[in-house]
């Protein structure tokens, strides 16, 4: 007889063993103790993830504060990066040129995204700038020609033929 996976987990009416009968859900989808301000939370939480990404390729907090500690030409430790994640830690926030030191350090973009899809932005590479403008350009373009159709389509045909005659004598340099 093949045996049934037990798993683990509270009976019904039994809490969960762990510390998130203290927390509750923001909107964005991070955890904030009770009293937290979910910002804060939210940043901390994010700072987390990255930290937690940048260590699966190998890169450890020790190495990670090295790094920021040579853009930043100040002292940065693992107590300090440990102090600005740590929800217990309200007061310490992390400044916002060591955010960007951490940023650059770890290679991960996700707490200015995170902060700019809650401004209701994008952040774009170079790269995707360009598409964009590129994109915005071409939208300008069938923009300007439909109008041009449309006023076309308004002009009787001896004016269009006049306006065609003028635009032609003007670009031979008006010699006939």
């Amino acid at each position: 007889m093949g045996r049934s996976k037990i798993r683990p987990g509270p009976q019904p009416g039994q809490l969960a063993l762990n510390f998130d009968v203290f927390a509750v859900e923001t909107p964005a989808g991070m955890v904030a103790v009770v009293g937290e301000n979910p910002m804060d939370a939210a940043i901390r939480q994010v700072l987390v993830t990255v930290l937690d990404d940048a260590f699966k390729r190998g890169l450890s907090r020790d190495r990670v504060a090295d790094g920021m500690a040579e853009k930043l030409a100040r002292n940065v430790t693992k107590k300090h990066l440990d102090l600005w994640v740590a929800p217990s830690q309200e007061d310490r926030r992390i400044p916002t040129d060591a955010l960007m030191a951490l940023m650059m350090v770890c290679e991960d973009y996700r707490p200015i995204e995170w902060m700019a899809h809650h401004l209701g932005r994008k952040v774009l590479t170079a790269d995707e700038a360009l598409c964009a403008e590129f994109g915005a350009m071409a939208v300008l373009d069938r923009h300007i020609k439909a109008k041009q159709r449309s006023i076309e389509g308004r002009m009787d045909e001896k004016l269009f033929g006049h306006l065609v005659n003028k635009i032609k004598k003007g670009a031979s340099g008006g010699a006939e």
